[in-house]
Protein backbone atom coordinates (compact mmCIF):
# COMPACT_ATOMS: atom_id res chain seq x y z
CA UNK A 1 0.00 0.00 0.00
CA UNK A 2 2.76 2.65 1.03
CA UNK A 3 4.56 2.19 -2.06
CA UNK A 4 1.88 2.76 -4.38
CA UNK A 5 1.13 5.70 -2.37
CA UNK A 6 4.92 6.66 -2.92
CA UNK A 7 4.33 5.42 -6.72
CA UNK A 8 1.96 8.23 -7.23
CA UNK A 9 2.06 10.61 -4.89
CA UNK A 10 5.60 11.32 -4.69
CA UNK A 11 6.30 12.10 -8.06
CA UNK A 12 3.35 14.75 -7.85
CA UNK A 13 4.81 16.20 -4.51
CA UNK A 14 8.10 16.67 -6.37
CA UNK A 15 6.19 18.44 -9.51
CA UNK A 16 4.40 21.35 -7.42
CA UNK A 17 7.54 21.55 -5.46
CA UNK A 18 9.90 21.94 -8.18
CA UNK A 19 7.68 23.30 -10.57
CA UNK A 20 6.97 26.51 -8.39
CA UNK A 21 10.85 26.79 -8.22
CA UNK A 22 11.08 27.05 -12.20
CA UNK A 23 12.92 30.11 -13.29
CA UNK A 24 10.67 32.09 -15.47
CA UNK A 25 13.04 32.01 -19.07
CA UNK A 26 11.33 34.90 -20.74
CA UNK A 27 12.68 37.23 -18.32
CA UNK A 28 15.81 39.01 -19.49
CA UNK A 29 17.55 39.07 -16.06
CA UNK A 30 16.97 34.73 -15.83
CA UNK A 31 19.39 33.82 -18.53
CA UNK A 32 20.39 36.70 -20.74
CA UNK A 33 21.39 39.26 -18.15
CA UNK A 34 25.06 37.45 -17.37
CA UNK A 35 25.74 36.62 -20.68
CA UNK A 36 25.36 40.35 -21.85
CA UNK A 37 28.01 40.90 -18.78
CA UNK A 38 30.31 38.55 -19.49
CA UNK A 39 33.72 40.22 -20.59
CA UNK A 40 33.55 39.10 -24.33
CA UNK A 41 30.52 41.31 -24.52
CA UNK A 42 31.60 44.22 -21.45
CA UNK A 43 35.28 44.73 -23.28
CA UNK A 44 33.74 46.13 -26.12
CA UNK A 45 31.10 48.01 -24.49
CA UNK A 46 33.02 50.03 -22.24
CA UNK A 47 35.87 50.55 -24.44
CA UNK A 48 34.94 54.01 -24.88
CA UNK A 49 32.65 55.04 -21.97
CA UNK A 50 35.34 53.43 -19.60
CA UNK A 51 38.06 56.04 -20.63
CA UNK A 52 35.02 59.15 -20.48
CA UNK A 53 34.75 58.01 -16.55
CA UNK A 54 38.70 58.18 -16.31
CA UNK A 55 38.85 54.24 -15.86
CA UNK A 56 41.32 52.72 -18.60
CA UNK A 57 42.14 48.81 -19.19
CA UNK A 58 45.72 47.69 -19.26
CA UNK A 59 46.13 47.98 -23.03
CA UNK A 60 45.04 50.66 -25.47
CA UNK A 61 45.19 53.26 -22.93
CA UNK A 62 47.11 55.90 -24.77
CA UNK A 63 45.80 54.92 -28.36
CA UNK A 64 41.80 54.92 -28.78
CA UNK A 65 41.29 55.76 -31.82
CA UNK A 66 38.93 54.04 -33.61
CA UNK A 67 41.19 53.98 -37.02
CA UNK A 68 44.51 52.25 -35.74
CA UNK A 69 41.65 49.58 -34.63
CA UNK A 70 41.90 47.62 -37.74
CA UNK A 71 45.65 47.22 -37.71
CA UNK A 72 45.43 44.40 -35.16
CA UNK A 73 41.78 43.34 -35.22
CA UNK A 74 42.39 42.77 -38.69
CA UNK A 75 39.24 39.91 -40.58
CA UNK A 76 42.17 37.11 -40.35
CA UNK A 77 41.77 37.42 -36.81
CA UNK A 78 38.13 38.34 -35.90
CA UNK A 79 36.31 36.80 -39.09
CA UNK A 80 34.19 39.76 -40.08
CA UNK A 81 34.45 40.23 -43.74
CA UNK A 82 35.12 43.63 -42.67
CA UNK A 83 38.03 44.83 -39.98
CA UNK A 84 35.61 47.85 -39.26
CA UNK A 85 32.60 45.23 -38.61
CA UNK A 86 34.78 44.85 -35.29
CA UNK A 87 33.55 48.12 -33.43
CA UNK A 88 30.99 47.42 -31.25
CA UNK A 89 28.11 50.14 -30.80
CA UNK A 90 29.30 52.92 -28.26
CA UNK A 91 26.31 53.90 -25.35
CA UNK A 92 24.77 50.46 -26.03
CA UNK A 93 25.45 48.91 -22.63
CA UNK A 94 28.17 49.23 -20.54
CA UNK A 95 29.00 46.85 -17.43
CA UNK A 96 27.72 47.80 -13.77
CA UNK A 97 24.17 48.28 -15.32
CA UNK A 98 21.33 46.46 -13.21
CA UNK A 99 19.08 43.58 -15.54
CA UNK A 100 16.43 46.15 -16.06
CA UNK A 101 18.76 49.25 -17.21
CA UNK A 102 20.70 46.68 -19.61
CA UNK A 103 17.70 45.39 -21.18
CA UNK A 104 16.31 48.84 -21.39
CA UNK A 105 18.80 50.59 -23.04
CA UNK A 106 19.05 47.80 -25.34
CA UNK A 107 15.42 48.70 -26.76
CA UNK A 108 15.97 52.41 -26.36
CA UNK A 109 18.94 51.95 -29.08
CA UNK A 110 16.54 49.73 -30.54
CA UNK A 111 14.37 52.39 -31.07
CA UNK A 112 11.71 50.27 -29.61
CA UNK A 113 8.67 52.79 -28.70
CA UNK A 114 8.79 53.50 -32.35
CA UNK A 115 8.84 50.21 -33.88
CA UNK A 116 5.57 46.87 -33.25
CA UNK A 117 6.81 43.81 -30.96
CA UNK A 118 7.11 41.74 -34.57
CA UNK A 119 9.38 44.58 -35.95
CA UNK A 120 11.34 44.81 -32.79
CA UNK A 121 11.54 41.09 -32.25
CA UNK A 122 12.83 40.60 -35.87
CA UNK A 123 15.42 43.02 -35.28
CA UNK A 124 16.39 41.75 -32.03
CA UNK A 125 16.59 38.38 -33.29
CA UNK A 126 18.75 39.43 -36.39
CA UNK A 127 21.09 41.29 -34.03
CA UNK A 128 21.43 38.64 -31.63
CA UNK A 129 21.44 35.60 -33.43
CA UNK A 130 23.52 36.26 -36.50
CA UNK A 131 25.38 39.79 -35.98
CA UNK A 132 29.08 38.42 -36.11
CA UNK A 133 29.79 41.15 -33.21
CA UNK A 134 27.39 38.96 -31.15
CA UNK A 135 28.42 35.72 -32.49
CA UNK A 136 32.05 36.15 -31.74
CA UNK A 137 31.78 36.74 -27.85
CA UNK A 138 30.01 33.47 -27.81
CA UNK A 139 32.22 30.44 -27.31
CA UNK A 140 32.27 27.78 -30.33
CA UNK A 141 30.02 30.09 -32.03
CA UNK A 142 31.98 30.68 -35.27
CA UNK A 143 35.77 28.98 -35.68
CA UNK A 144 36.98 33.23 -34.90
CA UNK A 145 35.23 33.88 -31.31
CA UNK A 146 36.48 34.63 -29.02
CA UNK A 147 40.08 34.98 -31.13
CA UNK A 148 42.24 38.33 -30.46
CA UNK A 149 45.46 40.14 -32.54
CA UNK A 150 48.70 38.04 -31.91
CA UNK A 151 46.85 34.78 -30.68
CA UNK A 152 45.59 35.65 -27.95
CA UNK A 153 41.95 34.84 -26.80
CA UNK A 154 39.14 36.32 -24.80
CA UNK A 155 38.73 34.41 -21.86
CA UNK A 156 35.46 35.79 -20.22
CA UNK A 157 33.20 34.49 -23.25
CA UNK A 158 29.41 34.13 -22.92
CA UNK A 159 29.40 30.18 -22.33
CA UNK A 160 26.64 27.83 -22.76
CA UNK A 161 27.48 27.59 -26.97
CA UNK A 162 25.22 28.92 -29.91
CA UNK A 163 22.58 26.36 -29.36
CA UNK A 164 22.07 27.24 -25.85
CA UNK A 165 22.30 31.18 -26.53
CA UNK A 166 19.95 30.44 -29.59
CA UNK A 167 17.29 28.92 -27.02
CA UNK A 168 17.67 31.56 -24.15
CA UNK A 169 17.50 34.21 -26.25
CA UNK A 170 14.14 33.49 -28.34
CA UNK A 171 12.80 32.32 -25.21
CA UNK A 172 13.22 35.98 -24.44
CA UNK A 173 11.57 37.46 -27.58
CA UNK A 174 8.87 35.11 -27.49
CA UNK A 175 8.06 35.89 -23.22
CA UNK A 176 7.45 39.41 -25.08
CA UNK A 177 11.13 40.66 -24.34
CA UNK A 178 10.32 41.59 -20.73
CA UNK A 179 12.99 43.88 -18.99
CA UNK A 180 12.57 43.14 -15.37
Amino acid sequence: MYRKIIQFVLPAILVLIFGFAHADDTLFSTNLYAKFHAGSCTTCHDFFEKNKNGLSFTNHVKRRDVNRCTKCHKSGVTGFKHSSDWFAQPGLYTSGMDSKTTCEKIMEVLNAKFKSKDLLARDLEHHLLEDPRVLWGIKGATPESGNLPFKKKETDMVEGGLDEWKKEVMEWIKGGMKCD
